[in-house]
């Protein structure tokens, strides 16, 4: 059976634990009011990943340190596929995830003020593409129109700034998305993350010179990752005033500077 990946952290006086991973079928410990369980995508590298099963990425990493001042708060991990982190924090199930606040996701959670980490959005093509010189001289959105995009199945952000796209096909996996680019069933993928496409396409072993990237600004100038509490947490509101003043203190920036070099 799938096994889900839970890593436990405490987070404040005396709770510097870390508690065996729980199987997806084990029983659910009753809410707490001092648990956070933060879902995060398995598969998001290097922002969230899994590695010997632990969570691992710039999110977690971020977040821990920036919760920790909350009093008697145990923040835990959990691994899942991107479909399930989305369900098992609408169900009640998990209590928050990291990532864009949605229209959908803002019916079930609640957010802060403060971006975590915000996103440039990049045009990705393959470098061979006949489309190549079209792509990289666009400089408006309507200019994009007319060529294949391809996406992955369950990213809403796409589903929702997107949606007005005549030539959008979506398919399975961020993989699926560079392997049509790269057999050219489509043209281009629009990322939110050079970051994350960078590190995909090392791992897929394509050569970095095979599939090229340009800003995107006129698709968004950046795009927000927000904890997302739901809206059932007994400390949620307390938790995300607490989040709000700790991106605001000055020594955000060299634990961002800090994090950010482990990854990239």
């Amino acid at each position: 059976m799938q096994q889900k990946r839970r890593q436990l952290i405490g987070l404040g006086a005396g709770l510097g634990l870390l508690m065996p991973l729980r199987a997806a079928h084990s029983a659910r410990p009753a809410p707490s009011p001092n648990t956070l369980s933060i879902a995060y995508n398995d598969d998001y590298a290097p922002y969230s990943y899994l590695e010997n099963d632990q969570v691992l990425g710039i999110l977690p990493d971020l977040l821990e340190p920036l919760l920790a001042g909350l009093p008697d708060l145990r923040v835990e991990r959990l691994g899942l596929p991107w479909r399930r982190v989305q369900q098992e924090v609408a169900q009640g199930l998990a209590d928050a995830l990291c990532t864009f606040a949605s229209e959908e996701r803002q019916r079930y959670t609640v957010f802060h003020k403060i971006p975590v980490v915000s996103l440039q959005p990049h045009l990705f093509f393959a470098a061979s593409s006949p489309q190549r010189k079209l792509i990289e001289q666009i400089t408006r959105r309507e200019e994009l129109m007319p060529l294949r995009l391809v996406d992955q199945n369950g990213n809403q952000w796409a589903e929702q700034n997107l949606k007005d796209f005549p030539n959008l096909t979506y398919v399975s996996g961020h993989d699926g998305v560079f392997r049509s680019i790269m057999v050219g069933r489509g043209d281009v993928h629009v990322s939110l993350s050079p970051v994350v496409t960078r590190w995909r396409i090392k791992k897929l072993g394509i050569a970095q010179d095979q599939i090229v990237s340009v800003p995107a600004p006129f698709i968004a100038a950046d795009v927000p990752f927000h904890l997302l509490v739901r809206k059932t947490h007994p400390r949620a509101a307390e938790i995300l005033a607490h989040l709000d003043l700790a991106l605001k203190k000055p020594g955000f920036k060299k634990l961002q500077e800090d994090v950010l070099r482990r990854y990239v």
